[in-house]
């Protein structure tokens, strides 16, 4: 059977190997609808979309404001994500619940400077914690918040043992065995809430320089009690001394979401409602 080697004929098998391999992407398009479908049945508690959030370093317990209730709001993105802004959200949050927010941080009672740090997949069931405890100390925050140790981020690769131009069940099969897999994604924000005292105190805060450092110890959430903002020297390269009227508490909180082999576009929408729900727990009634 010459006939193989005609170039004509060739041509003929490279498009009966496209044809399958078009099915097979095409059945496999499928597979996610399909697993999470079989999770319905099976009562698989990763067949529906769920989500929540993890307070890696917990807000502190605040009195309730006398007088205006006026914040402050920024943003800033230091993540690989960096189409990502919740500014809007987290100020429409807090007007929802009878904040005025201000555009002079100096006429504000609090200040509350978000900083994103990390979006993307993590470890499933994780919530993102074990990420969000290898990023060190909150810049700008009271000295104190102990980091504990990171973890590798799973990947949920499933195809990588299988062939290009295989049989389509075979395709189809991992297709299916990926899509039943469950994906999380986790945005990890630091939040460095300030809130005024009267009279200035003189505290240390974490710089930038000691945002990618771990405390080894693994201390607990010990905070000062009031204090901070115009620098007055520095202690070390990875602290400063400062003294304001604005206290910086650290706060570290990672929203998370997941599902069957589910996709950064389908996790965001989860992970902004929860964003939007917690800075009502961040200030104060």
């Amino acid at each position: 059977m010459t006939i193989i080697i005609v170039g004509g004929a060739m041509k003929v098998v490279q498009t009966s190997s496209l044809v399958v391999l078009a099915v097979a992407a095409s059945l496999s398009a499928g597979c996610a609808t399909v697993s999470r479908g079989m999770g319905q049945i099976t009562a698989n508690k990763f067949a529906e979309p769920r989500s929540g959030t993890v307070w890696v370093v917990p807000p502190p317990q605040l009195e309730p404001v006398s007088g205006p209730r006026t914040v402050y709001i920024s943003w800033r993105n230091i993540s690989d994500a960096q189409n990502l802004n919740f500014l809007n959200t987290m100020r429409t949050a807090a007007q929802q619940q009878g904040w005025q927010v201000v555009n002079d941080p100096d006429t504000a009672k609090f200040r509350l400077r978000a900083s994103l740090r990390y979006f993307g997949e993590v470890e499933p069931e994780s919530g993102g914690a074990n990420v969000a405890n290898g990023l060190g100390a909150i810049s700008g925050a009271a000295v104190g918040i102990g980091a504990g140790m990171a973890v590798a981020r799973a990947s949920n690769s499933n195809l990588g043992g299988v062939a290009a131009g295989g049989m389509i069940g075979g395709l189809v099969a991992a297709g299916i065995a990926n899509a039943s897999r469950p994906r999380e994604y986790a945005a990890i924000i630091d939040f460095v809430l300030e809130e005024y005292n009267a009279k200035p105190i003189q505290f240390t805060v974490a710089t930038d320089s000691a945002s990618g450092t771990r405390d080894g110890a693994s201390t607990g959430n010990a905070r000062m009690a009031s204090g901070g903002g115009t620098s007055m020297g520095n202690t070390s390269g990875a602290t400063m001394t400062r003294t304001s009227h604005y206290f910086p508490h650290g706060v570290r909180l990672s929203a998370w979401a997941n599902q069957m082999a589910m996709k950064e576009e389908e996790a965001l929408p989860l992970i902004e409602s929860r964003i939007e729900s917690v800075v009502t727990q961040l200030l104060p009634m």
